[in-house]
């Protein structure tokens, strides 16, 4: 594999994780806060462990070592 930019043959190949994660919103948080006042706050940290979703993908690139062009697989 040749890189696009440069010509060079020194190129490398690896996998690149995106992750984004995202938080609930302030009726989440008025639902916990609610549950946490009824039951005298023995559920006040469940929100914090809780309170994120994550979701990541993989894809493929490919790195000149000479210029440092990256372009996806």
């Amino acid at each position: 594999m040749q890189c696009r930019r440069c010509g060079s043959d020194n190129v490398q190949i690896q996998a690149v994780t995106k992750l984004k994660i995202t938080h609930r919103g302030c009726l989440g948080w008025f639902f916990w806060i609610l549950l946490a006042i009824i039951t005298v706050g023995l559920i006040l940290i469940i929100p914090l462990v809780t309170n994120f979703k994550a979701k990541s993908k993989t894809h493929t690139e490919a790195i000149c070592q000479n210029c440092g062009k990256r372009w996806r697989l």
